[in-house]
């Protein structure tokens, strides 16, 4: 369906049109509103709203129900690139190869309403919404299964078609996919996933996807099980050149053999090329079968291949190899199978800053290497992985609460964030789009900070205290790429350093970055140039516009970094600055609270010199406008804002922001 028929689509639902297929949880609202109008009694179905409350389970979504087409879960290690896994258990998209891509797909969408013709939806712009990304298998990759018995031999690959069922288990970091056909006497389960190790930064940006089978034979008769997994040689995917010719071979290092994927060519010295490297296959059964090269398409008949040591093929053919594994399963027992798929592409650069590197080629110096090391730490590496998935989601919180709080941390394993060979960290504000880990909006993640806070801390040090330090106290926002302050991102990481200062394990950070610290605190300070506590310099923010005047969250939020600063002061024995901040937190709430709240919610007041300009939300009901109360709750610092009016504000944004139908606005600005 295309977006704008959906979108008028869903203009009349509250009327009921889908009401049979489609769950109603709000309404009806009838023809009591004016178009566009939000209610304010978001008539929410009571047994909806009390099913949030359950405790349910895991999501899963199932083949059968023509569920899968769309799920893309990151299973490539942090700062690594981007590999989706599919509901089927394949892997797709393969953004692994340093293009620099933006968005999810290297494309645009045209956009075909009298709104916009003529015109194109970049990625940046969100295209994947309008025409959401499938499919993108620049990698042949799979695995198929033979299960033979006494009377039978059956033949599965990792696709729907082959199976009844196929149920996609959506637990982040570690998917679960079950394959499910009651004609076999087996069950198989996959879990599927790369390292995720809270407070080990190193071993969670492993290039490397992990798939460990786990099949139970349900039978009364012993069952030979045959696991073959295959995958593509894609080297220097972007290069035409008739000289270059892929090879596969046998590699074995401290009695373990994996396959290493490489290109050579007898013209052209290769290795500066972005997309320049190595991959590698391997199952960690000791008894497992190498196949450098396999006949295409896979067909039962590669379980019957011959193996061999090597095998080349020029860059316009496929050059496919497999490993295979082979165990017997005693009635009601249970077999394993471990596979690694690994990756090594280290050329990787930016035009903004020097690091031509990635970081992995510091640890390993091709996919072998790193094959090896999931082999050798494979215990270390899945258990703490497991035990992390198992605490979080073991909570009286909801399933469904606690898998969308969790699923946002995996734009870190994918091209949105980045680690350089110096060990600098690196993300855009979305993929491709906008570079420089900017302040005013990375400023709004807390989840890095609480699970790899030594990340966190080295980028306040080498970047924000470092390369984007300047002397009075300012702090470039985009660092090389844009060498300027924003006032949100500025107060932002104030906040931030109380923050990494809270999740170090001593005062060692606090101490050797506070005079820094107390400057930018200094220089936020000065942007109130008339002494009310209430920021009314223009300067640069988040919403990419010069605003003027007084603007209740960006006060708010400065109020809440200050206050931040005078609790560092207090530890660090600094009584004069500590006293500054506080008397400017104590004049700024006093103002705030007297000057910008209209007694439904806080608002933006115009320059009382320039007054009401173009662009701003002057006296309407934003969205970050006690966002500062909020960030002075993630770091303990209890109430900086009037209680009360804090709760309004909240009440008024339910009240004036929410709607649980957007079909009467849809249908008056777009139909």
């Amino acid at each position: 369906m295309e977006r704008r028929n959906f979108l008028k689509t869903a203009g009349l639902f509250s009327a009921g049109i889908y009401a049979s297929k489609l769950p109603v949880i709000a309404g009806p609202f009838g023809a009591s509103l004016n178009p566009g109008e939000i209610p304010v009694n978001k008539k929410l179905d009571p047994a909806w709203v009390k099913s949030l409350f359950n405790r349910g389970s895991a999501t899963v979504y199932h083949a059968s129900k023509d569920e899968l087409k769309f799920i893309g879960m990151p299973v490539g290690g942090m700062h690594t690139g981007t590999l989706y896994l599919g509901g089927d258990g394949r892997l797709w998209l393969w953004d692994i190869f340093n293009d620099n891509r933006e968005g999810i797909e290297p494309k645009t969408v045209p956009w075909e309403t009298e709104l916009h013709v003529g015109k194109k939806i970049r990625s940046r712009d969100g295209a994947a919404y309008v025409s959401p990304a499938t499919n993108i298998r620049p990698v042949e990759q799979g695995f198929a299964f033979r299960i033979t018995t006494p009377t039978a031999t059956y033949f599965k690959k990792m696709v729907a078609e082959d199976w009844n069922d196929i149920a996609f288990e959506a637990t982040y970091p570690m998917a679960t996919v079950r394959y499910i056909d009651k004609n076999l006497p087996v069950e198989i389960t996959a879990e599927i996933y790369s390292p995720f190790i809270p407070l080990n930064e190193n071993d969670s940006g492993l290039p490397a996807t992990i798939y460990q089978f786990k099949i139970k034979n349900t039978g009364k008769q012993d069952v030979h099980v045959d696991v073959v997994g295959w995958l593509e040689n894609k080297t220097c995917i972007q290069l035409n050149e008739s000289s270059a010719s892929r090879k596969n071979q046998i590699v074995n290092k401290d009695g373990f053999s994996c396959l290493q994927y490489s290109i050579e060519s007898a013209a052209t010295d290769l290795s500066e090329r972005n997309d320049f490297g190595t991959m590698s296959l391997a199952c960690g059964q000791t008894d497992a079968k190498l196949l450098p090269q396999i006949n295409w398409p896979v067909t039962a008949e590669i379980f019957q291949q011959t193996e061999t040591q090597t095998a080349s093929a020029s860059i316009q053919e496929k050059l496919i190899g497999a490993v295979q594994h082979r165990t017997t399963i005693k009635p009601d027992g249970e077999a394993s199978a471990d596979f690694y798929l690994t990756w090594h592409f280290p050329n990787l650069e930016f035009k903004e800053i020097p690091d031509k590197k990635r970081f992995y080629s510091t640890r390993f110096k091709d996919a072998p290497a790193v094959t090896g090391y999931v082999h050798q730490q494979l215990n270390y590496l899945s258990n703490q992985s497991r035990l992390w998935k198992n605490t979080w989601y073991d909570s009286t919180l909801p399933w469904w609460f606690l898998e969308r709080t969790l699923l946002n941390i995996s734009c870190l394993a994918t091209t949105t964030a980045h680690r350089m060979a110096s060990g600098r960290y690196y993300a855009w504000e979305g993929i491709g789009c906008c570079p420089g880990t900017c302040t005013h909006v990375w400023q709004y993640a807390q989840a890095p900070g609480r699970l790899f806070p030594a990340m966190e801390r080295d980028i306040r040090e080498r970047i924000d205290l470092g390369l984007s330090y300047q002397p009075d106290g300012s702090m470039w926002y985009r660092c090389e790429a844009d060498r300027r302050p924003a006032v949100d991102g500025q107060a932002g990481t104030i906040l931030r350093f109380y923050r990494e200062h809270q999740m170090s394990a001593n005062s060692d950070f606090l101490k050797r970055n506070w005079l820094k610290i107390k400057q930018t605190t200094s220089f936020l300070i000065s942007l109130d140039k008339n002494g009310d506590g209430m920021e009314d310099t223009p300067v640069e923010n988040t919403l990419d516009a010069m605003w003027g005047g007084e603007i209740s969250w960006i006060v708010g939020l400065c109020i809440a970094a200050v206050r931040a600063a005078a609790e560092m002061a207090d530890e660090m024995g600094d009584a004069s600055f500590k006293e500054i901040c506080n008397n400017y937190v104590e004049t700024g709430r006093r103002n705030m609270e007297k000057h910008l709240f209209n007694g439904e919610y806080f608002i933006h007041r115009p320059d009382a010199i320039t007054g009401r300009q173009k662009i701003g939300s002057y006296n309407t009901c934003h969205i970050d406008q006690v966002y500062g109360q909020s960030w002075a709750h993630q770091v303990g610092l209890g109430q900086i804002l009037d209680k009360e009016m804090t709760s309004k504000a909240l009440q008024s944004l339910w009240k004036y922001n929410f709607t649980p139908d957007v079909g009467p606005y849809i249908k008056d600005h777009l139909g």
